[in-house]
């Protein structure tokens, strides 16, 4: 049986970010959202979470307070607003790592190359997606920000049910008894959140200073899978290889605006 995994209607984020809308003034509003959500990532790039306040948003953009709180109710609904849009990257980051051909170990591969681009091109919105899930955040947060937050968790977490799901009809993976879907893609989302955490905010710890990003990354990702008995098992297949295959074919775009920002 073939599972189509996708998502989402692909061809970049901004399609992910900026919908169809019924009238001029709805797309106004959504594109003047964003610009306001651009400029609150850089104020929390460069002073950190407790820096960013409504104020200093209102001082940096050319609208009025008025017009702001209009957009973000709060401090805390605007942190919310840049978790919706973080994962809404994802998801089209993810879209795109699910085109690759290969067995579905190899598809999941492409997934944690997705999750590593976001974290390096946009390190500020990667964390604000477990800021946003404090309860001094959702006490303040509008509710209807708080359901769209809710609804893209659940997409996100569906695209690694699937490629279980897919493992397990293709014969490559066993789902041990008692264990469920949701149980291994939470094994899977914590290694990649936290080996990205830990490579992103504790680069010179020593653990992490002494060992190659990337390297270190595929290694806890065959470690995990490995873990669960998904074939081929990274002795017996070149993941690296694949790896590298998953950048330059699916990727480049991104790899290159990396090493542009980095040059």
């Amino acid at each position: 049986m073939n599972i189509k995994l996708h998502f989402g209607k692909g061809g970049g984020s901004e399609h992910c970010l900026l919908k169809k809308f019924k009238n001029k003034r709805e797309q106004a509003f959504a594109e003047r959202e964003q610009e306001l959500l651009v400029l609150a990532e850089k104020i929390m790039a460069k002073e950190g979470f407790s820096g960013l306040t409504m104020d200093k948003l209102v001082v940096a953009c050319d609208y009025s307070k008025g017009t702001v709180y209009n957009h973000f109710s709060s401090k805390e609904d605007l942190l919310c607003a840049l978790c919706v849009k973080s994962m809404e990257m994802e998801i089209a980051l993810f879209d795109k790592g699910l085109a690759f051909q290969g067995r579905s170990r190899e598809r999941l591969l492409a997934i944690y190359y997705a999750y590593r681009l976001h974290a390096l091109m946009h390190p500020t919105l990667f964390y604000c997606v477990l800021t946003a899930k404090t309860p001094a955040v959702k006490e303040k947060a509008s509710e209807a920000r708080l359901t769209q937050q809710a609804e893209l968790e659940l997409q996100l977490s569906h695209v690694c049910d699937q490629l279980f799901e897919q493992g397990i009809q293709d014969g490559d993976l066993k789902l041990p008894a008692g264990i469920t879907y949701s149980h291994l893609s939470f094994a899977a989302w914590a290694l990649a959140f936290g080996s990205n955490a830990l490579l992103q905010g504790a680069s010179e710890a020593t653990l992490v200073s002494r060992i190659n990003a990337q390297e270190a990354l595929l290694f806890n990702v065959n470690l995990v899978l490995d873990g669960m008995h998904w074939t081929p098992l990274s002795q017996d297949w070149d993941y690296r290889a694949c790896w590298q295959r998953i950048g330059k074919k699916i990727f480049s775009t991104e790899l290159s605006t990396l090493e542009q920002a980095s040059a």
